[in-house]
């Protein structure tokens, strides 16, 4: 019967195609068993969709709408007898392009970019470059630029592929952004991306000519795409801004409190956590760094004694809700937490610090749960502490010996050394992290992995490089 059936087609066709006009009479002689070619077709059809739908194919209605044709003696039409591909050909799925490692960085005073495995490009011709910051999505880079070795730095950004450079605010623009007062002039204290946008938070402080450091405690937002500059928190109000990574709320650290509000500043929930000022026995203040959950549902924060050269001195580990406000003692651990700074992971169920040990010029590192249970001992020393986590919290590193002598530590107890003398490092994800190496005019950025090795990425040439990495 199917080879009668497709003989019949074909002769049809093959009539059509020759201009022949075809009866309905005509094709009831052409099919036998006293079916019309239109109901075979269709219950072919049916079949065949049948079996797309078997398969898993998404879509595997490829008749139009209202089923098909409704006169038996109307042979189906060749848009029917096609869609199937069609169907078939939406199967696959756009490739989605593998995580790209960014790593902004300074050479020679200029700014330079690498996307590994690819060569290092420079981004701009300007000089006197002090400061890099990659956006979110790897597709910007804003940078500081001094025109004047003793005057405010002038913030530009140039997309991540060299083009479109250009000035956000001139030096004399971010000079006159608040009264210097007793110093000599108003600079840029902090730049920091929003997550997910490209926006940027600016703060100022107070320059002096010898030491002293005078934050303005203030706030500011660039629009780097219009280059739109509007004040969020005023002189006073301000403090270290900490954004969620959904980019809508953010936690505000100052030297006594700690409080949060909506990303434009409204809705603010002040001072949620209070407490002493952490004596720096140097002329700033600290501001606890305040570290949000992946959902930005919360935050944590470390807030160390009073006095960290005292007898026994402790770290108050306390998680905040980003909405409410609401804040939560955890636990209060015995222990250094600043000088060395105590880490919260991203996880916010792991916390890194040191204790001092029974030989006063000896401590001891540890990595444990925000209560101090299921402590890890990573190593005893003088110089010993954990520097950061991975973005899972799986991985550390920490240093013992010296700063520059760093391991990447697992929860799971085993330890990878990094090879050389290491003088920065930041993760771009859970098994990677770009690091720097050398001294003058001697640099290296490498990738590592924590499972051991790295390799070599670029080599900033000049007195001094910095770098930011994402992926």
């Amino acid at each position: 019967m199917r080879t009668k059936l497709i003989l019949a087609i074909m002769l049809c066709l093959g009539l059509i195609s020759l201009g022949c006009n075809i009866s309905g009479s005509s094709v009831d002689t052409a099919v036998a068993g006293g079916k019309s070619v239109a109901t075979t077709i269709a219950a072919a059809l049916t079949e065949a969709a049948g079996t797309v739908s078997a398969s898993g194919t998404e879509g595997a209605s490829t008749l139009p709408s209202g089923g098909g044709p409704s006169d038996t003696n109307t042979p189906a039409s060749a848009e029917t007898l096609t869609a199937a591909p069609t169907v078939t050909a939406t199967l696959a799925p756009s490739p989605t392009p593998a995580p790209q490692i960014r790593v902004a960085f300074i050479s020679g005073s200029n700014p330079w970019i690498v996307e590994p495995p690819a060569a290092p490009r420079q981004l701009s011709a300007a000089a006197s470059v002090d400061g890099v910051y990659l956006s979110s999505d790897g597709l910007r880079v804003v940078y500081t630029h001094r025109p004047v070795a003793d005057g405010p730095a002038e913030v530009r950004v140039v997309n991540s592929d060299g083009t479109g450079d250009r000035a956000l605010l001139s030096s004399v623009q971010v000079g006159a952004l608040e009264a210097p007062g007793s110093a000599l002039y108003t600079d840029v204290n902090l730049l920091q991306w929003i997550p997910g946008t490209h926006r940027i938070f600016l703060s100022t402080r107070g320059q002096f000519e010898g030491p002293g450091l005078a934050r303005n405690d203030d706030l500011f937002v660039i629009d780097a795409d219009t280059g739109t500059v509007t004040t969020v928190l005023t002189a006073g109000n301000g403090g270290d801004a900490h954004p969620s990574p959904d980019g809508t709320k953010m936690a505000v650290s100052r030297g006594t409190s700690i409080s949060v509000c909506s990303i434009d500043g409204t809705g603010m929930h002040s001072s949620v956590i209070s407490f002493p000022a952490v004596i720096t026995y140097s002329e700033y203040t600290y501001d606890p760094p305040v570290v949000w959950a992946a959902d930005s549902s919360r935050f944590g924060v470390i807030i160390p004694s009073e006095d960290p050269f005292a007898a026994s001195p402790t770290g108050a580990i306390w998680m905040v809700d980003g909405e409410s406000g609401a804040a939560t003692l955890v636990s209060t651990l015995s222990g250094i937490f600043f000088l060395p700074s105590g880490v919260l992971s991203p996880t916010l169920d792991r916390v890194g610090y040191v204790r001092a040990a029974a030989d006063p010029s000896v401590k001891d590192s540890y990595v444990s749960a925000p209560d101090g249970s299921t402590a890890l001992h990573l190593g005893s020393n003088a110089n010993t502490a954990v520097l950061s986590f991975a973005p899972d919290g799986q991985h550390f590193a920490y240093y013992v010996g010296a700063p520059t002598t760093v391991f990447i530590g697992s929860l799971g107890g085993g330890t990878v050394p990094i090879p050389g003398s290491l003088m920065r490092l930041s993760w771009v994800n859970n098994g990677q992290f770009v690091f720097s190496q050398g001294t003058m005019s001697s640099w290296t950025l490498q990738l590592g992995n924590v499972g051991g090795g790295a390799s070599l990425i670029a080599s900033p040439a000049g007195d001094r490089t910095t770098f930011d990495a994402n992926e």
